[in-house]
């Protein structure tokens, strides 16, 4: 199961932050001094650990949300932490934010997986000249138009949610992966997500499934690494009061 969850900064719930960050996450929030940068990380959190508590109840093991710490990796990717002894390992996890929305997607097994959110806009050409492979600048050449900035932002997200599975991000050449989300599933991916093809072939030898989806003038991806059979399965809100306990 690849689980996922989207949720907006209407979502944040009106808890005392210490109902639901741990003391090494408040701390870090003590640090974040510009709005913007608070908001996301506190967005991004909430929906991190609402969608880890719904996994883990529905395994049989509910967690209160300030039990469950989510802290950066050495490589910067946010990783989860469970209390001592939980009968359960911690699932990978990948967190994206963007223009107020958040998009978190878990694997209950922890193997690799990437999540990407981009509002839908107008990029520079040179976005696709110089960080599209040929065969995806072949697919923006080939788009209609009115697509033009849809196809542009959903190989841009789906080349990050590939490198966040990776664990490199942007620290490599982008065109070292290549994905290629076609213009004719454009009216499928706005009513859930749809498989498109990537590779990756310098950076590893594992296959990947990829998916995109196309909601409320933004696009979302999914990334996963490793055995196929995997499908996202997820919630496009939970709203602000956790189903469990808090």
């Amino acid at each position: 199961m690849l689980a996922w969850l989207h949720q907006t900064l209407n979502d944040l719930p009106t808890l005392p932050v210490a109902a639901w960050l741990s003391p090494a996450e408040q701390a870090h929030l003590a640090t974040l001094h510009i709005p913007k940068r608070r908001n996301d990380w506190l967005l991004g959190r909430w929906t991190a650990k609402r969608l880890t508590q719904r996994v883990l109840a529905e395994e049989g093991y509910p967690l209160d949300l300030a039990a469950i710490v989510i802290t950066p990796a050495a490589d910067g990717a946010p990783e989860v932490w469970l209390p001592p002894a939980f009968p359960l390992p911690a699932p990978s996890l990948s967190i994206s934010h963007s223009y107020g929305r958040a998009l978190c997607a878990i694997e209950p097994t922890g193997s690799p997986i990437g999540a990407d959110i981009e509002q839908i806009t107008s990029h520079h050409p040179s976005l696709v000249t110089s960080y599209f492979t040929p065969e995806e600048q072949a697919v923006i050449a080939a788009t209609p138009s009115p697509l033009h900035d849809t196809m542009v932002t959903a190989i841009w997200s789906a080349k990050e949610a590939l490198l966040k599975a990776l664990r490199v991000g942007l620290t490599v050449a982008t065109q070292q992966v290549c994905c290629l989300p076609q213009p004719h599933d454009f009216q499928q991916a706005q009513h859930g997500w749809v498989p498109l093809r990537c590779s990756a072939t310098t950076l590893t030898t594992s296959p990947n499934q990829v998916w995109w989806y196309v909601n409320k003038g933004s696009i979302l991806t999914l990334a996963h690494v490793g055995t196929a059979g995997l499908v996202p399965q997820g919630h496009e809100r939970l709203g602000q009061q956790p189903s469990d306990s808090v």
